[in-house]
């Protein structure tokens, strides 16, 4: 009974089934699994034989679940490796790049784009050739990460918040948008062995042999990107030692691409992936065992058995509710536990990538691997919600200093904290004099994919100013988001969003963000729910 009742809840909960317990709510069916699993049946502290069963089954699927949250930063990334390899001829290396030459459309599946620049993505892989190195364009704002999405280790520099650029290359890193040489180092080489070349190269290190290169390039004129495709194309990647191959570049805004994962068992075979391709890092021991646990063990195959296939099968979609629970929630975790979530504390439907101290916008209480700058502890629901519904981190990601890099905030909820659904019509308020000095944009993303919702009206899921969107008399700008046109014609031409996903959320884009927005006296407005329709 007991091992029944555990499988019928379970099952009921992960998959949200509707069939079983049908009369009790998703608590009263928790408390059910939680009473059953503590009364098991134990003789002198011996489980039973039928305890025993079910205790490892109940080990498996929470420890299954945990890793789920852990390795989202892994998974999140080789998803969007192995959706790259498909669009460039079947892998990537050092000399490929993938550009998103006509902006990144809702067409490419991929957590919380920015369709408002031009996008170029590349994997440098190091095993065979050692260290590389990088011959930046002038004018681009770019970063590196490992296959842990941690931003390599740059130069030290003590006025970065830090003490040392992570991961930051271009107009947020030490060239500060100058063209620029880095070298970059995989593991068994340090700096100090390249201390006779320290004057030619900015130098980066990196836990992994590959390495996320992220690309930004800058338009001001919607209709003339080739300026800004043109300029990523001057990158040059080869190695340090020895030939290097021509640079390639792949073209793909009108290719249809998924570089998301799944949330079954998949999610765990694609993790198996990374883990079998990469340095296993040292970082986290304990989890490396919950790994090794669950049957991921770098230099051996992946081989579940068909229940724990099941079981892995629920373990994702619990975690997947669970950190999708706390990205949908964001805004009411902002208390002592984590930091403060809010932007704006006045506008708390809008939440920080960066958890600040009393809305401090000046400096994050985490750094740029979501550890607690001041206990070192990993802030768990802060890094939840990164990679549930984005990618890529950097310090310039999540501390933009006036003029430099770039600023987001988020919105999962209306002014009234109701989640935002398609069958409802929104408007947002942008005020005049928005601090930029480059630009801002509005965009909004799926609630379940976090990749850009199916526009109907429109080519790209965001607008901002060089949309040139129709002005209010005080120089107010009024966007509109949902299924029904606005009725004024003029407004529903170019200030309207229109789109019917079940669910969604937003992120406002700050790129060169000043002073106003750092001591607050400028603010956005929230989404304004207009009415809903059937």
């Amino acid at each position: 009974m007991n091992k029944t009742l555990i499988a019928l809840s379970f099952s009921a909960l992960a998959l949200g089934s509707t069939s079983v317990f049908a009369n009790s709510t998703p608590a009263e069916l928790l408390q059910d699994r939680y009473s059953t699993l503590a009364n098991l049946e134990m003789h002198g502290g011996q489980p039973s034989p039928e305890s025993q069963k079910a205790l490892f089954t109940e080990s498996y699927f929470q420890r299954a679940t945990t890793l789920y949250e852990w390795a989202l930063p892994i998974v999140n990334m080789k998803a969007m490796q192995e959706g790259h390899a498909r669009l460039m001829d079947g892998t990537t290396a050092y000399n490929k790049i993938a550009i998103y030459q006509d902006r990144l459309k809702p067409n490419t599946k991929i957590t919380t784009p920015n369709s408002d620049v031009i996008y170029a993505m590349g994997w440098l892989d190091m095993k065979d050739t050692g260290p590389l190195v990088i011959e930046h364009p002038a004018g681009l704002q770019s970063l590196m990460d490992d296959m842990y999405q941690q931003p390599l280790r740059g130069p030290l520099d003590k006025d970065q918040v830090h003490g040392q650029y992570l991961g930051d290359i271009g107009k947020a890193g030490p060239d500060k948008g100058k063209a620029a040489k880095f070298l970059i180092l995989p593991p068994g080489y340090t700096r100090d062995q390249f201390k006779d070349v320290s004057d030619e190269y900015f130098i980066y290190e990196s836990n992994t042999s590959e390495v996320f290169l992220f690309l930004r390039s800058f338009f001001m004129d919607m209709n003339k990107l080739q300026p800004a495709v043109d300029r990523i194309k001057e990158i040059k990647i080869y190695p340090l030692k020895g030939h290097g191959k021509e640079m390639k570049f792949f073209e793909v805004s009108d290719v249809p691409a998924n570089a998301l994962w799944k949330n079954d068992h998949t999610y765990y075979e694609m993790l198996d992936r990374a883990v079998q391709n990469m340095e296993l890092a040292t970082f986290d021991p304990y989890m490396n065992g919950v790994m090794n646990a669950v049957g991921i063990k770098k230099g051996s195959k992946f081989a579940p058995t068909p229940e724990q296939k099941k079981l892995l099968d629920e373990a994702a979609q619990t975690g997947w509710k669970i950190t999708k629970n706390i990205a949908l929630n964001f805004d009411e975790l902002s208390n002592s536990k984590i930091g403060d979530t809010w932007f704006w504390k006045d506008r708390p439907t809008w939440v920080a990538h960066a958890l600040t101290e009393n809305g401090n916008q000046n400096f994050a209480v985490s750094d740029a691997y979501y550890r607690n700058v001041k206990t070192g502890y990993t802030n768990v629901d802060a890094l939840a919600h990164m990679y549930t519904n984005h990618y890529s981190m950097s310090t310039g990601m999540i501390n933009a200093q006036v003029g430099k890099g770039a600023k987001y905030a988020g919105a999962y909820k209306d002014s009234d904290h109701n989640p935002l659904v398609g069958n409802c019509n929104y408007s947002l308020n942008i005020p005049a004099n928005v601090p930029v000095d480059l630009f801002w944009s509005v965009t909004a993303y799926d609630g379940a994919t976090a990749s850009g919702v199916d526009v109907e009206n429109h080519e790209w899921p965001s607008l901002g100013d060089r949309d040139h969107p129709i002005a209010n008399k005080d120089g107010s700008v009024t966007l509109f988001f949902g299924p029904t046109s606005p009725k004024d014609a003029s407004l529903a031409a170019k200030n309207w969003l229109q789109f019917k996903n079940p669910s969604w959320f937003s992120l406002i884009r700050f790129y060169g963000p000043t002073e106003p927005l750092f001591d607050k006296t400028w603010r956005p407005g929230e989404f304004e729910k207009i009415n809903c329709v059937d």
